[in-house]
């Protein structure tokens, strides 16, 4: 999100940031035995200088890019870190306390400098005109700070005013985690209200709005009704995460863009955010601020031939997610599908995402076409860890020199989530009408087939097999934009089935395939009178017409293909084994040791916490 201080007086920039210099030097967290009433409460009568503070909380707060952010505890990308693999081979036990710390006291500091701009501002004598919308960004911020250790540990300790060490209990017991879940609710609620629908000025585009805050109550409400959190499936949740996303679709549709979906897929992340009327929360990066306003997605995916590190390869198991052009699934009867031809009459999404050997990739700063995954100098000998290149949200115009410093803007949350978030609780709630409208909407947009308008899915599909396509549709419209790991978290699809179509990860293996070349086809051709001169043997073969990559016996002379188990873990191939013990993490040691009334999460070590009780 863009930072920015629109100044409605004459005080100098210079002078406000001084000011607040002075008067908060350092922001102590609640812990630290500080004087920590040296905040001025005249700031919070200066426009300026209040909202100078708010930017701030959004520089605390969001995230800056989430990119292929935990990928690799799902069946998207594999990677042989221990803290990756440790927990999805369920090797941390009840004793490895520690084994994820999002709760801890700088996120309770960060919660502080939160509740110090709403306490200042409730005091403040600015206009309620300047002060709402004030207001309502920072509920929002305490909303999205709580959810993010909600959704891991359950219920949380609910801090709600600015906390003295000295005068008050610091001890704060965990609340119900439907009493945290309300509490979050609460602050979103009063966002929607205090919130602008639309920004006025260009400059604060990015800025927390209505929409954003209601659509973010529809994603929290949604987490609420599923199996993860509603293990007795208890209607009336599904339907208030319904009645929510209904109410976000409503205030997306009155923005002066109205919210819609971009119309093109391979251009959602690389288009002008400010303008694209699927971007509902998204942070703004532009090389021309300067370096450190831009993110390097675009180096880690690349291929080395164009200049990047070949990271995040897609699985096996990805690939396969993706729907044939008809709409119907892979392993659906009359699909089409055939392994050994899998890049063949494929949803378009699988080309703007996947890059497979002998695909084409044209990209700045790259002379071949062609992408090759098996081994030769143009990778610098180097070779994707599955056999496949991920292309999400990649620009083929960005130079060369500039692919770890790029302008692509984050979209933490976007128009596509809101109509599938709806489309599910709809599903859940025998609306199945409304439901298919919305699935098939992104469909539409992917590019796949119409035929009888139905997009590949029968108006007599049945609720269970509807639920399974809007879980393979999140999976590959959200390919490696941090929504797979908690999808499965939250749907409980480690260790169980959704039907025939979506089976339980526990007991799989993640794979991908090896290529090699046969014989000399993977060399540089080196005879400089040759109009070849430069490229591998192979691209000749494909210029002249002698390899046909849509033939197997004419690959098959080329270049061969062996599967390859990703999931080999100290040594030994490993089966996923994600524990039901991994549901909700355990307080870490610091957090109780500084707030003994802070229960441990049952099922760890001393544990008592039950994240489900009512």
């Amino acid at each position: 999100m863009k930072i920015k201080i629109q100044h409605t007086n004459s005080l100098p920039l210079a002078l406000v940031i001084l000011v607040l210099m002075l008067v908060f030097p350092s922001c102590q967290d609640v812990l630290d035995k500080r004087d920590l009433n040296v905040l001025s409460e005249e700031i919070w009568n200066d426009e300026d200088q209040a909202t100078l503070y708010v930017n701030n909380l959004y520089n605390d707060n969001m995230p800056k890019t989430y990119f292929g952010t935990n990928s690799q505890l799902s069946d998207e990308t594999y990677s042989a870190d221990l803290q990756y693999g440790d927990l999805l081979y369920g090797f941390k036990t009840p004793s490895d306390i520690n084994s994820v710390t999002v709760m801890h006291k700088d996120k309770y500091a960060l919660i502080r400098r939160i509740n110090i701009a709403l306490e200042g501002l409730d005091g403040s004598n600015l206009s309620t005109e300047v002060k709402a919308p004030l207001r309502g960004q920072a509920l929002f911020f305490r909303a999205w700070r709580n959810w993010e250790m909600v959704r891991l540990y359950g219920g949380i300790p609910i801090i709600n005013t600015v906390q003295d060490p000295y005068t008050e209990d610091l001890n704060v017991a965990r609340s119900t985690t439907a009493a945290s879940i309300d509490a979050i609710v609460a602050d979103l609620d009063e966002a929607i209200t205090l919130l602008p629908t639309d920004w006025t000025f260009d400059n604060d585009k990015g800025r927390i709005t209505r929409g954003a805050a209601a659509a973010f109550k529809g994603r929290i409400l949604l987490n609420w009704a599923s199996p993860l959190f509603n293990r007795n499936n208890v209607q009336s949740r599904w339907q208030r995460a319904y009645n929510a996303n209904l109410e976000a679709l409503s205030i997306l549709a009155q923005q002066n863009i109205p919210g819609a979906l971009y119309p093109d897929y391979s251009g959602i992340f690389t288009s002008d955010v400010t303008s694209n009327p699927e971007a509902i929360i998204y942070r703004r990066f532009s090389l021309s601020a300067g370096t450190a306003y831009t993110q390097g997605w675009e180096n880690s995916v690349r291929p080395p031939s164009g200049g990047g590190n070949g990271g995040y390869t897609p699985t096996w198991q990805l690939i396969e997610a993706f729907p044939m052009a008809n709409g119907k699934l892979t392993h659906e009867e009359g699909s089409g599908y055939d392994s050994t031809y899998f890049w063949q009459n494929r949803d378009p999404r699988l080309y703007a995402t996947i890059a497979y050997n002998g695909d084409q990739w044209e990209m700045s700063g790259r002379d071949q076409v062609n992408v090759w995954t098996f081994r030769n100098t143009k990778e610098l000998n180097r070779v994707p860890s599955s056999g496949f290149y991920n292309k999400k949200a990649t620009d083929p115009t960005i130079a060369r020199e500039d692919i770890n410093q790029t302008s692509t803007s984050w979209i933490e949350l976007r128009y596509a989530e809101v109509l599938l978030n709806f489309a599910e609780c709809a599903n859940e709630l025998g609306k199945t009408a409304e439901a298919l409208e919305k699935v098939r909407a992104i469909r539409e947009r992917a590019g796949i087939e119409a035929a009888d308008g139905s997009y590949g899915i029968d108006n007599s599909v049945s609720k269970e097999v509807l639920r399974q396509i809007i879980m393979i549709e999140r999976q590959v419209e959200f390919a490696f934009e941090n929504k797979r790991y908690w999808d499965i978290r939250r749907r409980l699809m480690f260790r169980e089935d959704l039907g025939e179509y979506v089976k339980k990860l526990n007991g799989t293996m993640r794979t991908g395939f090896t290529y090699r070349t046969i014989g000399a086809w993977g060399r540089e051709i080196t005879d400089e009178s040759s109009p070849y001169y430069g490229q591998l043997r192979i691209d000749e073969a494909l210029a002249k017409g002698d390899l046909n990559l849509d033939d197997i016996e004419s690959s098959g002379k080329y270049f061969s293909q062996t599967e390859k188990v990703l999931d080999v873990y100290l040594g030994s191939n490993q089966t996923i084994n994600y524990l039901e013990l991994y549901d909700f993490f355990a307080i870490p040691t610091s957090m109780i040791e500084k707030s003994p009334a802070v229960e441990q999460t049952a099922g760890w070590l001393n544990g008592t916490f039950d994240p489900l009780a009512e």
